[in-house]
């Protein structure tokens, strides 16, 4: 039902104010300088009110974030809602009694900052122990270093609530836009590289092949192929196939089956685990003891780490140690996303600067096939 209304301004205008309501959807209203234009209005609104029982403006009005949590969340998959769990919680915390209209850029980015500028706790506490020694933390000690989120882990939060919002619009139709789309991430510092050196890499291994057989095999196939450690750790037999040199993974980061290439040290230690193979599990890299479960490889990397006194190194380096090889070697940032399975190439592109040799001759080459060989070269 339409409402037309003559309204006068302070300076003696008149004006005409049309206000159609409907059950079910809020009013809408708005003020013309002739009742024609305002009678016209009304009934394009009835009309779509009339034709269109959910516009996306409309649905937005009628519901709230938290609803949007509630039917979004069981359908997300178990491991990306694990995962996300946090990033769900501070939004359901922060956004959750808000409308769907009311979620605009500049509250989003409000919560956003205050997520970045809080202190960060964890969702498990750590148990209260000192670095030296392992007893509880007395009233005399210092107090925990405060410690916040990075840029990174806010961006993370961003992006779930993104996914979200985005699924809003194109599949639920309760929003016209996703307003997180219009924030820009924040800055995060560059990826780390930390890669061994050759004195190091010989170090290690002699470590690992000290430490245990099962560990220098994890060790050698992560640094041939590339892999993470939860991927390995998930390896199958019936997915490698040792005459055709290859492993397919099934379960990747980024729910993608991958091929590895095996060949050298690789294939070598596969080859050799093959013929001794534990009959309560088909895993490449079982526990010794325990039935079904996979090698617990963090304690002794550390301390074959610590024996090969290697300083700031973690397991993961092992895969940034494949690419930085692959990059030194003359490999193209699209052959090294490859082999580590990236979707894209700008997490490749932190090696680009140890190609410096490879795309020094590409240019080379090129001036010299364009201009000629310089007096230098020809002599």
């Amino acid at each position: 039902m339409a409402t037309i209304r003559e309204r006068v301004s302070s300076k003696g205008e008149r004006r005409w104010q049309a206000i159609v309501r409907r059950e079910g959807f809020p009013a809408r209203r708005s003020t013309f300088p002739t009742k024609r234009d305002a009678e016209r209005w009304a009934r394009l609104v009835e009309g779509e009110y009339a034709q269109a029982k959910h516009l996306p403006s409309l649905e937005a009005e009628r519901h709230t974030f938290a609803e949007l949590l509630k039917r979004y969340e069981p359908e997300m998959p178990d491991k990306r809602r694990k995962a996300c769990a946090a990033h769900l919680k501070f939004w359901r915390d922060s956004l959750g009694g808000l409308k769907l209209s009311e979620l605009t850029p500049a509250r989003i980015r409000e919560q956003r900052d205050r997520l970045a500028r809080e202190p960060f706790t964890r969702a498990v506490p750590r148990k209260e122990v000192t670095l030296t020694k392992r007893r509880k933390r007395k009233d005399t000690d210092p107090p925990p270093k405060v410690k916040t989120r990075s840029a990174g882990a806010v961006n993370r939060y961003m992006e779930t609530l993104s996914k979200c919002l985005t699924v809003a619009v194109n599949e639920y139709e309760w929003l016209p836009e996703n307003p997180a789309a219009k924030i820009a991430d924040l800055k995060e510092p560059q990826g780390r590289v930390r890669y061994l050196s050759a004195e190091e890499r010989d170090a290690l291994l002699e470590a690992c092949k000290a430490e245990s057989r099962d560990l220098y095999a994890l060790v050698v196939t992560a640094l041939c192929t590339g892999a993470r450690a939860g991927e390995l750790l998930e390896l199958t037999w019936k997915d490698v196939d040792l005459e055709r040199q290859r492993a397919i993974l099934n379960r990747t980061k980024n729910e993608e089956r991958r091929a590895l290439s095996l060949t050298g040290p690789a294939l070598e230690v596969l080859r050799e685990r093959s013929k001794v193979r534990r009959i309560d599990t088909d895993r490449v890299f079982p526990h010794p003891t325990v039935k079904g479960r996979p090698f617990d490889y963090a304690k002794p990397f550390k301390a074959a780490c610590v024996e090969a006194k290697i300083a700031d190194f973690r397991f993961h380096d092992l895969r940034h140690t494949t690419a930085s090889y692959l990059a030194m070697h003359g490999a193209t940032t699209a052959e090294i996303a490859a082999v580590l399975g990236h979707k894209t190439l700008a997490m490749v592109k932190r090696y680009a600067h140890l190609s410096e040799q490879h795309v020094a001759g590409v240019v080379e080459r090129m001036t010299g096939s364009v201009f000629g060989p310089t007096e230098e070269a020809a002599s």
